[in-house]
């Protein structure tokens, strides 16, 4: 079993990447004036994680594969950006971490914002 745990501080530049790679699979998909690189600027990564999305993730051999996001918005609890390295993808990875997350809250979690 691939462990799932909080991420802090010292796992940003692990999450930027794993982010950024991931979202390279929607390029073409994500309307142009949407898209931009980095996907996800290290400035907006970390005013999200300022804004209360506290990010978990699954790893391997004490790397980082794969990464969600979860707030709490009063009433309801949100699922954020989940992205799991282009390499690991059709591994489970994106299943275990949102099943371990929604476990976690006892609030509704909408399918669509």
């Amino acid at each position: 079993m691939t462990p799932i745990r909080p991420c802090g501080a010292a796992d940003l530049p692990q999450i930027f990447s794993i982010i950024n790679d991931a979202a390279q699979a929607y390029k073409g998909i994500i309307p142009a004036d949407r898209w931009h690189e980095p996907y996800m600027p290290l400035d907006e990564l970390k005013a999200q994680i300022g804004q209360g999305i506290a990010f978990w993730g699954c790893e391997s051999d004490g790397k980082l594969e794969g990464v969600m996001g979860i707030q709490d918005r009063g009433e309801v609890t949100l699922i954020r950006h989940a992205y799991v390295h282009t390499a690991q993808r059709r591994k489970g990875i994106g299943e275990k971490l949102l099943k371990h997350l929604e476990g976690m809250s006892t609030k509704p979690i909408p399918s669509e914002v």
